[in-house]
């Protein structure tokens, strides 16, 4: 239900441009469809060529034609300027090179007063902080998650106004993140 209450941050409508960044599998691509219909356009951006290869199997069993899957670095990823209605970025800008570079493209791309969602995750806060040794351990072993990137502060430097919820004593936050100007 998380990728539903993302998408929905977003504000998109049907027609719309939006940019998955990061599409993994194409988890998000459903609720993205659903949103801008068959007129808008999705932009599915992934490293791995085999994420890819799932989220396109997902697209043509479900007969989506709009959605432009490009396999590439999201760090040197070129967008025209405001050219998107939208993006959204679920538990990738953590674990991924480049971050700062990445969300720097989505900013110039996004429209005035377009939004950038991400959900994502960093170390506990509060009283769950005691777990992140343990966490930092586990994760290390199981995912490419980087627990010492600060990936609230990065967007924050491109979105000032931005509105972070954490949940899940911490770990967890989706920003949304507006484009101003």
């Amino acid at each position: 239900m998380l990728e539903k209450r993302v998408i929905e941050a977003i504000e998109l409508q049907k027609g719309d441009t939006v940019l998955d960044l990061g599409c993994g599998s194409g988890v998000n691509l459903v609720h993205l469809h659903e949103v801008v219909g068959p007129a808008g356009k999705i932009i599915a951006l992934d490293y791995s060529e085999e994420m890819l290869a799932v989220a396109k199997a997902l697209a043509v069993e479900h007969g989506w034609q709009n959605i432009q899957f490009i396999q590439g670095n999201a760090a040197k990823m070129e967008l025209p300027r405001h050219s998107l209605d939208g993006a959204v970025c679920t538990l990738v800008l953590s674990a991924m090179p480049g971050e700062d570079a990445a969300i720097r493209t989505v900013a110039i791309a996004l429209k005035p007063h377009r939004k950038f969602v991400v959900f994502d995750a960093k170390p506990f806060t509060g009283i769950g902080r005691i777990l992140n040794p343990i966490t930092y351990l586990v994760f290390k072993y199981t995912t490419n998650w980087n627990y010492r990137k600060n990936v609230v502060g990065i967007l924050r430097q491109h979105f000032p106004n931005m509105v972070v919820t954490e949940f899940n004593s911490g770990c967890n936050f989706i920003a949304v993140a507006q484009q101003e100007k």
